[in-house]
């Protein structure tokens, strides 16, 4: 029985969220972290997951 009560007052918890508000800051704080990661020096930025190497450009391109 008792329980049963604090599901109860979880769930409601949960509903009384503001949701897209969260999943906003969320969203945002994905993004700062992938302009933070392109804008450091590449000894400091963090390797994504399947990332490809980036070659260097040849000197002479025509």
């Amino acid at each position: 029985m008792k329980e049963n009560k604090v599901v109860k007052a979880v769930l409601a918890y949960l509903k009384s969220l503001n949701w897209i508000v969260l999943l906003g800051i969320a969203a945002f704080c994905i993004i700062l972290a992938i302009v933070n990661n392109i804008r450091l020096d590449d000894s400091k930025s963090v390797e994504w997951i399947g990332s490809q190497e980036i070659l260097e450009k040849p000197a002479d391109i025509l």
